[in-house]
């Protein structure tokens, strides 16, 4: 890569750091998401300051952090003998990296807020990092060119979205944003064996196991502490659901070692150009 793609690779992460947090903050003093609605109220905290869960919606710094690190190693070359699509193009580092700093200001606005606008952004946020996920999984097996990772990744927004909106539960309810995120997930996840088994693609496996543990202990955190809980104590700065933030935020750096871990040996799998 010349010397201005690798600045972009973490310059444009960067500026989404800097431009998101920024919007958050106006929109949070301004008051653009509306008074508090009660969403996000199973979380444990509450405040009647500014930012109505401070530790739940601080503690999603750890994404900004995580994807700016994320974007700083690739910038400077820290991976550069592996051949994947992270340390050969400029388009894949960039859009992993700016899609895990969204999720810290998305979610921030819903703990800050308590609104149904924050959710919204909450949720978008989610389906953002499973579409990824999924997209990369199924372009990595078909040897898909960057075309079909952008239809995976635009389809499993659109579905995520419209489970989320209930706008078909007049017909049946089955389905819910949260659910449409674990499956896809999970269908992410299959596809990744399938890569590993059939595919034979190369990783330094311990990065999974690392994301997969640090990402179930987040989940323990969250459930321990949720309103009603015997762990809650509402005012405290200690809480699960920042533990789960923080965690998260952890287990996708995880996840992004085991993705600039593959080589891409002749005939397994495709480098998509940037």
């Amino acid at each position: 890569m010349n010397k201005s793609r690798n600045k972009l690779i973490f310059l444009a992460p960067l500026f989404t750091a800097i431009l998101s947090l920024t919007l958050f903050m106006v929109a949070v003093v301004r008051g653009w998401m509306g008074a508090p609605e009660g969403v996000g109220g199973d979380f444990c905290e509450v405040s009647d300051g500014l930012i109505k869960q401070p530790a739940n919606t601080w503690s999603n710094l750890g994404f900004v952090t995580a994807g700016l690190v994320m974007a700083w190693l690739m910038w400077k070359g820290a991976f550069a003998e592996n051949k994947n699509a992270f340390t050969q193009t400029t388009f894949t580092p960039v859009f992993f990296s700016s899609l895990v700093i969204l999720l810290g200001p998305c979610s921030m606005a819903m703990h800050a807020t308590l609104t149904h606008i924050g959710g919204a952004f909450d949720l978008l946020s989610m389906f953002l990092i499973s579409a990824f996920l999924m997209a990369y999984a199924v372009q990595r097996f078909f040897d898909w060119k960057p075309l079909y990772f952008t239809a995976v990744f635009v389809f499993v927004i659109v579905a995520s979205e419209w489970a989320g909106s209930g706008n078909y539960r007049h017909y049946f309810n089955l389905i819910s944003g949260r659910t449409a995120f674990a499956l896809f997930i999970s269908v992410a996840g299959v596809f990744e064996l399938l890569n590993f088994f059939v595919r034979k693609l190369q990783h330094e496996i311990k990065w999974i196991v690392f994301s997969q543990v640090t990402f179930w202990l987040a989940l323990v955190l969250w459930n321990l502490g949720k309103t009603n809980s015997g762990f809650c104590d509402p005012h405290s700065l200690l809480q699960g659901h920042a533990a789960w933030h923080l965690l998260d935020a952890l287990s996708l750096f995880f996840l992004f070692r085991f993705y600039v871990s593959e080589q891409c040996l002749a005939g397994k799998a495709a480098v998509p150009t940037p």
